[in-house]
This record gives C-alpha cells, sequence and structure tokens, in this order.
C-alpha cells in the first residue's frame, strides 16, 4: 500500500512542511537596513544582512510546524488501520490550515505593530499546499476505505 497515490500526496505534503523548518517564511523590511524575518522559532531582527536576535518568540507556531511533517510522515505507514489514518490525517490538515491562519496573524501583528512593509517569500504558500495535499489524500485514504467495505459487502 505503500505504492498508492495518498503516500504521494502524503510524502510532498510532509516535504512542503519540512522547507518552512528552514529560513524565513516572510521578511519585514522597516528601513534601508534594519528589516525583521518570520522564521518557525520566532520574529527575528536582521541589522544589514546580521540576525542581531530575537524580538518576539512564536511557540505555538513552532510546535505546530513540527508536529505536521511528523503527523504527515506518520499517517504514511498507517496504511493498515486506514480509519486510524484518515484521523491522522484529517487532524494534520487541520493543524497545516491553523498553522498558515498562525502565520498570517503574526505577519499582521507584526507588520502593524513595527510599521513594515512586508516582503513575502515563496514558502508562505507552503502550508497551504500542504493542506490541501492533505485532504487529497484524505479522499483517496477513504475511497480505498468504502472500496474494501465493498468488497466485504460481495463476500
Amino acid at each position: 500500500m505503500i505504492q498508492r497515490i495518498q503516500t504521494l500526496y502524503l510524502a510532498v505534503a510532509s516535504a512542503l512542511s519540512v522547507f518552512l523548518l528552514k529560513g524565513p517564511i516572510v521578511r519585514l523590511v522597516v528601513g534601508a537596513t534594519e528589516s525583521y524575518e518570520l522564521n518557525y522559532r520566532g520574529i527575528y531582527r536582521i541589522d544589514g544582512g546580521v540576525t542581531t536576535g530575537l524580538v518576539e518568540k512564536s511557540l505555538p507556531l513552532e510546535i505546530i510546524l513540527i508536529a505536521v511533517p511528523v503527523l504527515f510522515f506518520i499517517a504514511i505507514f498507517l496504511y493498515k488501520r486506514r480509519k486510524l489514518q484518515i484521523r491522522v490525517t484529517v487532524f494534520t490538515t487541520l493543524l497545516q490550515t491553523g498553522s498558515f491562519l498562525l502565520i498570517l496573524f503574526y505577519i499582521f501583528y507584526a507588520g502593524t505593530k513595527m510599521d513594515a512593509e512586508l516582503v513575502f517569500n515563496i514558502k508562505l504558500v507552503f502550508p497551504l499546499a500542504g493542506a490541501i495535499l492533505g485532504y487529497l489524500a484524505f479522499r483517496n485514504i477513504l475511497k480505498d476505505e468504502l472500496l474494501i467495505k465493498s468488497y466485504d459487502r460481495i463476500r
């Protein structure tokens, strides 16, 4: 069952979630030399290209962004227990959607607090794409479950 399409969806969603753990998700530019960046650990101040310190920690975002790829990876290997796989996939997809909303909250909270200009990165789309892939995996796992149930009715 590892070769199923939902495994591919879950693997890509997990990989996209792992990419969020490296580098900035979005930059907030205040002046010519002063800027801030949001990564999975919080908002950091950047002066002249050098990270000078943590401005605000984002523990909920850190926990969610670490848990999502782990749960997607675990869901891949739950193929023998499809009901549990469905539950884990739905929960992780909801967490992924929540992480996207939390990222937006931190962006706009910090942007208005610091009166900064936002410079978006492609990584901002990764949680949304991961949530869509999680939904597609859920649909295919559900199809498999319904197919197995139909075989049981025939016997």
